[in-house]
């Protein structure tokens, strides 16, 4: 029999239930108690001997109402919480303080145990092989980060969560397994800036209207899209606006930018290998977007373009496709069956210079994002603004926005000057920064800056005085990029 008892907060009533219990030689099996309720199983009991015992616990002061239920709420909490690890495509194997695994899940025992579900006297150091295990699960325990750590069942990487009980002391933990490489490929689907739809477009030209009246019209058809432009016209934030319009808008946007990888981790990235998914089978239901695609190797161009015919029982993702240049101008760098299959919908994207009436409010746009970032605010000259509107921008909005970045970094006033704005050489990328995106080339760039002013000025006030900004930001960009352990070196 399993009850709910429902009562007022008063002192002594669990001990007059229980005693009433007792006298009906009722077997007490389980109990639980909250605020305001009792939760009870006994042994089978007649309905007759059912009947009375509820009056009777009726009659007990405090007592409001008595009813009978199917599963204690601790019992059912057990069994969500059972069949959520149970369902995990990850080992999970739960440890008491020795040590001593207690738990684990259908992956655990299939990994560890070669499906055997008595865990009597295991360790958990029976599954690790090397000699440093400890110290790699008591730093996975006191950071939250995983590690990576050599266990029997192959490298893999590790992540620990403290059990505690009601006092917050630690009564055990769960270990959780994750495969490297099925990470490194699920890390690949959930690549991308935050897609802030439409409102990621910053223009005013007409050029750039037409172009946005035609991508909401592409994007709700659900077929592959081809964009075209010049390097650093903003091609990848059209493809998320156009995700983020489409039909496939709740499911994932995955970027594989075919230019910075090698051929290897191509192969690997889109079909998977070892029997681990790559994003084609991962991110069925999303959209997929093929960054630079003339630089895909031909022989992955036939392997997609014969996995793009083949039937899928569960889907293809959508797929989006940029390059420089139409298909037909590349000189055969992409293979006909790919071409046909990916350029079925077209956008042109429009270069800078195209579209000069963008340019200051794209500029602007950025010095908001710069002043965030930085915490001090600046502006264009009169003069800054007329050299970038008429600037030719073989680099595009990217060159705009670095070349913005620089000046902002080096202007000594809250206004940017011609003397700080250096736009000779900045249609090329050094080689050094060849396959980087966008925030870590900025990133490459704010490091050496900052490396060859804290010689000069070792203490981070000095220094935030000199560039301009707060001192807790100078702090903090001390830390990030490790200068104080430069100047100790």
């Amino acid at each position: 029999m399993k009850l709910a008892i429902t009562t007022e907060n008063k002192h002594g009533i669990t001990d007059n239930v229980l005693s009433l219990i007792r006298e009906f030689h009722a077997d007490l099996i389980q109990l639980e108690v909250g605020d305001g309720k009792i939760f009870l199983q006994t042994q089978p009991l007649d309905k007759t001997i059912q009947g009375t015992l509820a009056s009777r616990l009726m009659q007990i002061s405090g007592v409001k109402w008595v009813s009978q239920i199917d599963t204690l709420p601790i019992v059912e909490q057990q069994n969500v919480l059972n069949s959520l690890l149970e369902s995990m495509l990850d080992p999970v194997l739960g440890i008491n303080t020795k040590g001593q695994i207690v738990y684990a899940n259908s992956m655990g025992r299939q990994l560890f145990y070669d499906n055997k579900v008595v865990l009597a006297n295991r360790h958990m150091k029976d599954i690790f092989t090397t000699t440093d295990w400890q110290k790699k699960v008591d730093a996975a325990g006191s950071t939250g980060l995983p590690v990576t750590i050599e266990t029997t069942a192959g490298k893999m990487l590790l992540e620990v969560q403290a059990i505690k009980n009601n006092h917050g002391q630690m009564t055990g933990a769960l270990l959780l397994f994750r495969n490297q490489k099925k990470v490194m490929a699920s890390s690949m689907v959930l690549q991308g800036k935050e897609i802030n739809g439409v409102n990621a477009m910053v223009y005013q030209s007409d050029v750039m209207s037409e172009l946005m009246q035609r991508a909401q019209s592409v994007a709700k058809i659900d077929a592959a899209l081809h964009l075209i432009g010049e390097a650093g016209t903003g091609k990848t934030v059209l493809a998320q606006v156009c995700h983020s319009i489409s039909d496939r808008r709740n499911y994932l946007f995955t970027v594989v930018d075919c230019r910075a990888l090698n051929a290897e981790a191509l192969s690997y990235t889109l079909f998977g290998n070892r029997g681990q998914l790559g994003v084609l089978e991962l991110n069925t239901k999303g959209t997929l977007f093929l960054s630079h695609v003339e630089y895909l190797p031909k022989h992955l161009q036939h392997q997609l373009a014969q996995y793009l015919t083949s039937q899928r029982a569960d889907g293809l993702p959508r797929l989006i496709a940029s390059s420089s240049k139409r298909f037909n101008q590349l000189s055969g760098k992409v293979i006909p069956a790919l071409s046909q299959l990916l350029d079925l919908l077209r956008l042109d994207v429009p270069a800078l210079r195209d579209r000069k009436e963008d340019i200051l409010l794209l500029a602007n746009h950025f010095l908001g994002q710069f002043a965030l970032q930085m915490g001090t605010q600046k502006s264009l000259s009169a003069a800054v603004m007329s050299r970038i509107t008429h600037h030719y921008w073989p680099g595009n909005v990217s060159q705009l926005r670095n070349s913005l970045y620089k000046a902002f970094m080096m202007a000594r006033n809250d206004q940017i000057e011609l003397t700080d704005l250096d736009l000779q050489g900045g249609a090329s990328i050094e080689a050094e920064l060849e396959g980087m995106t966008l925030p870590e080339a900025v990133g490459e760039f704010e490091k050496h800056f900052l490396q060859h002013w804290y010689q000069k000025y070792p203490s981070s006030r000095k220094l935030a005085v000199q560039l301009g900004v707060s001192h807790t930001t100078i702090a903090q960009k001390i830390n990030k990029y490790k200068l104080n352990q430069l100047n100790e070196n």
